[in-house]
């Protein structure tokens, strides 16, 4: 499609540019890249995770009310889900929300753009730190980004006590799967993009706090 040629075309100048002025390190411009964009889209990463937050504390106040009408009309679906419609209406439950779907819709697009632009500009490799070629794989930067994943994914907001391990060993365990054969330069995005989700956790236990 012409329209997204022309979008990863631009990031990939914006990686050009990044790369030139840290003096050719594709690393920093990498992760700068990633920086800019994920922390672009923090605002809308906070509003709409205390949206879902919000949400989660009302389905809390109404669990019993849910679980009494889930009871009485287990044997007619269509009139138990006439019911729960009427009882989220009621309460301000909003599954889809209009400006949260446009967000998660921005989200993947940028995503992928900067995803795209990266792998492009790997054509060349490079090194950066310990990474002696950022266009392969390396062992130490996907042990890393998986602990960064458990790390993020034990700050997030509202998760049961007993659920916490678990939550976060297996994103864990799923990025080390992933990381462990992915390019470098791509799982350094990956690894940038994970701490501003960390720094999203930290903003929102803070607010939770706060309340």
């Amino acid at each position: 499609m012409p329209g997204w040629t022309s979008f990863v075309g631009l990031l990939s100048v914006v990686l050009s540019l990044l790369t030139t002025a840290y003096g050719g390190n594709l690393g920093f411009a990498i992760i700068t890249l990633s920086l800019i964009t994920r922390l672009a889209l923090l605002p809308l990463t906070l509003r709409m995770a205390r949206h879902a937050q919000a949400q989660q504390r009302i389905l809390q106040t109404i669990k019993r009310d849910i679980g009494e009408l889930k009871t009485k009309y287990r044997a007619t679906p269509q009139k138990l889900g006439a019911e729960l419609s009427q009882l989220y209406q009621k309460h301000g439950v909003k599954p889809v929300d209009g400006v949260n779907s446009l967000g998660l819709i921005i989200q993947l697009v940028l995503g992928a753009g900067v995803y795209s632009a990266i792998r492009r500009g790997l054509g060349a490799g490079g090194r950066f730190l310990w990474i002696r070629n950022l266009a392969l794989p390396n062992a130490a930067l996907a042990v890393a980004t998986a602990v960064l994943t458990a790390a993020a994914s034990l700050l997030g907001p509202h998760i049961p006590q007993q659920s916490r391990v678990a939550m976060a060993v297996l994103p864990a365990l799923l990025t080390l799967v992933f990381a462990w054969r992915l390019a470098s330069g791509v799982v350094l995005y990956w690894a940038a993009s994970t701490a501003v989700s960390g720094l999203k956790g930290v903003l929102l236990n803070r607010k939770a706090v706060s309340v």
